[in-house]
């Protein structure tokens, strides 16, 4: 063969070689962790693609969760429930219970934080029927049932959940609340006292937490005790309402009209609001305060 000058190729750029699914699915959470909500969209889109390619219905679920998670994040709430809805029927299908769970806290979360309380509820209803002794799931049925101002039904599920788990911690705070709440003290400090508490704790549980064991330890005729622990609870949070009805609670106790009336108007006005369920009992005990002479 005779010799030929070799002749340079093009100049090309070079090639990157395709993404997998998985490492579509890292590099949308990093971009998530980043705030670069746009890129985390697109990729976790891409790698439910790859997922779809591969016939690998469980990592589509997975990147279909994480999307609504995005979403959930950005504050896009129908579109979280969209998507959290779609992983969820491919996480039944695929039969991960686990993860079936966590879809089914997440869409109820979804609701929990803009209020509807009743929606909460009735998708952890749902989830409680193909898991009826999940903790996580009756524990938040607990909370919502609470924030909707049933707390008798919360109760249940909160004593359910803490029968599977003893030691939940945020179930354990929020019955031992409820409890002080309906004038149970001992049973109330019975689940405040198995709390554990450090002063890394955010501000608003530890005010809680001291405002329950404040209205209990008044109850039981420690009042000197209890009235420290309110003021504790309100140097820690004084932006809770949920101190302040209580503090109400223990000045009408006390046949305090005056002071009760102020600190039901402080927990109405307070800049962290309680539920709508229990503002509107604190106004309805207001008007009937305001024809009360003092």
């Amino acid at each position: 063969m005779p010799y030929r000058e070799p002749v340079p190729a093009p100049l090309q750029q070079e090639e990157v070689p395709p993404q997998t699914a998985d490492e579509l699915r890292v590099a949308a959470e990093s971009a998530y962790c980043a705030a670069d909500f746009e890129a985390a969209k697109r990729l976790i889109l891409e790698a439910a693609d790859g997922y779809r390619r591969r016939h690998d219905e469980w990592g589509v679920a997975d990147a279909l969760a994480v999307r609504g998670a995005i979403a959930r994040f950005a504050g896009d709430t129908s579109v979280a429930i969209d998507y959290y809805r779609e992983a969820l029927s491919l996480f039944t299908v695929v039969g991960d219970l686990s993860s079936t769970a966590r879809l089914y806290r997440a869409l109820a979360e979804v609701r929990f934080t803009t209020g509807d309380y009743e929606q909460s509820a009735a998708v952890l209803y749902e989830g409680l029927a193909l898991l009826p002794d999940d903790p996580v799931l009756l524990e938040g049925l607990g909370y919502a049932q609470w924030y909707a101002g049933q707390e008798a039904n919360a109760l249940t599920y909160l004593t359910r959940a803490l029968a599977v788990a003893p030691d939940n911690q945020s179930a354990l705070l929020a019955r031992g609340q409820i409890h002080a709440d309906l004038g149970h003290p001992h049973a109330a400090l019975t689940d405040l006292d198995r709390l554990s508490v450090s002063e890394d704790d955010p501000p608003d549980r530890r005010a809680d937490l001291k405002s329950a064991r404040g209205v209990c330890l008044i109850a039981i005729g420690r009042s000197d005790d209890g009235e420290a622990e309110l003021n504790d609870a309100l140097i820690l949070a004084p932006h809770r309402a949920r101190t302040h009805r209580r503090i109400a609670d223990v000045r009408l106790r006390a046949g305090d009209v005056e002071r009760a009336r102020a600190a039901l108007r402080a927990a109405v006005t307070a800049a962290d609001r309680l539920p709508s369920a229990h503002t509107g009992r604190i106004r309805r005990l207001l008007d009937r305060l305001s024809e009360t002479r003092v």
